[in-house]
């Protein structure tokens, strides 16, 4: 018997240890991820619930083509991948589609298909055909769900997860610390973005989190089954409106450039496009909802709720999420697709009890979990320290070593990008500096 094992009743007053690991992981997996999108040929590549065979360390949409594809198929007779793109759009919501075409230069016309989306489908948007000996299946580009695809919802879920815990400290005062907050997640998240693509109102990842955290906490004042209504209610409207409105997923002329301080001639809706719209961060918000739901079962610091809460959820949402992905909306990231948040949480819930099981029930933390919590105990620092360290590794010329790499050299690249942010995490932790909101 293990002695340094915790017991049912220190585990009831003990600090959920992880949360922190857990936050850490998912913020290692968020630099490392964002390093190695620019690379080429990474491993482990294959179609992944649904997408077009990619590399897991990528999104689904971010594969690099017809090339990654080839790779595939030559070790799968009988599968063949084709880009093309919308041509025209029918009343009855079927479409015309120009297919590259394997003999000759002009592409290959189809009318009236069937397309597998996320949204209302408009010309110039780029499609995918899966040709099988058994028949021939359209998508939209991207559709499907990497392990860099988790990322995101599990940093908006474990917001969520902490909404309890912070509730219980702050009685006093709570709303108006969840609107400080929710203005700070913006305000911070337009300054993070400005610093990469210059000045504007963009709308990305941190300013979705600052809408699912006050929809999280306004969910609170709900009984249980209430919430669960609205859940379902924000689901369905989302992916009506997906499907209703084409100005619900996307504003203004991608063919332009952003508007920005700098280029006052670029187009001023598309900076509320780069990561999602402000109106569809509310299908991000489900994370949050579905993490404040463990973190009520997590509050109360009893073993068994937490591990029943966490398995239960777990399978539920999982399962939901992939039967949405199967015969209503598909998993689909760039739209923030219902399906896409419902199954990603489900993930969490067991990526949450697969810590929470080795870390606080048997005790099984010794370095590796320091190692994550350095990240997890200051997450949004590391979170901005990217392009500050960035920058200065360009200005010294040691960044130059980190660009245009490919295949496992690249992920070293990554794993080396990731340690250099840690290190640089750690130097301010154990000078007491954090960045909470």
């Amino acid at each position: 018997m293990n002695n340094n094992q915790p017991t049912p009743s220190t585990l009831s007053r003990k600090r959920v240890e992880a949360i922190d690991a857990f936050r850490g992981f998912t913020i290692f997996a968020m630099i490392f991820v964002i390093m190695v999108a620019g690379y080429k040929n990474l491993p482990f590549q294959f179609p992944q619930v649904g997408s077009v065979p990619v590399s897991t360390f990528k999104h689904a949409g971010e594969d690099d083509g017809p090339n990654d594809w080839k790779r595939w198929e030559a070790n799968h007779p009988g599968t063949h991948y084709r880009l093309g793109f919308v041509t025209g759009v029918s009343a009855d919501n079927r479409y015309s589609v120009a297919m590259e075409s394997d003999t000759t230069e002009v592409p290959e016309p189809y009318e009236g298909v069937r397309i597998k989306s996320a949204r209302l489908l408009k010309e110039g948007d780029e499609v995918v055909v899966l040709e099988r000996e058994n028949g021939r299946q359209f998508q939209q580009r991207g559709i499907g769900c990497t392990f860099t695809d988790w990322v995101a919802p599990f940093f908006v879920f474990i917001v969520g997860l902490c909404i309890p815990l912070s509730r219980m400290r702050r009685e006093a005062g709570w709303w108006k610390h969840v609107g400080l907050r929710t203005l700070g997640l913006i305000g911070l998240g337009i300054l993070y973005i400005s610093l990469i693509l210059k000045l504007s109102w963009w709308w990305g990842i941190l300013q979705a989190i600052g809408i699912s955290y006050l929809m999280a906490a306004l969910f609170l004042k709900l009984p249980v089954w209430k919430r669960w209504l609205a859940f379902a209610a924000v689901a369905l409207f989302h992916t009506w409106m997906s499907f209703k409105y084409p100005w619900w997923q996307v504003l203004g002329n991608p063919e332009n450039g952003f508007w920005t301080l700098v280029n006052p001639s670029g187009d001023m809706l598309r900076p509320l496009t780069i990561h999602c719209t402000p109106w569809a961060s509310i299908s991000y918000g489900l994370c949050a909802v579905a993490g404040s739901f463990l973190g009520e079962a997590v509050s109360s610091r009893e073993a068994g709720k937490i591990l029943k809460s966490s398995l239960g959820l777990g399978i539920l949402l999982t399962l939901s999420g992939y039967l949405l992905h199967l015969f209503i909306v598909p998993i689909h990231k760039e739209t923030v697709s219902a399906s896409y948040t419902i199954f990603t949480s489900g993930i969490a819930c067991l990526v949450f009890l697969l810590f929470y099981w080795v870390i606080d029930m048997r005790g099984w933390k010794k370095g590796w979990s320091w190692f994550l919590g350095v990240f997890g105990a200051n997450a949004l620092l590391a979170y901005f320290m990217q392009p500050v360290v960035r920058f200065f590794l360009k200005a010294l010329g040691f960044y130059d070593g980190l660009g245009g790499l490919s295949g496992w050299q690249g992920m070293l690249g990554g794993l080396e990008w990731t340690l250099i942010l840690w290190c640089v995490v750690l130097y301010f932790n154990r000078r007491g500096i954090y960045w909470k909101l």
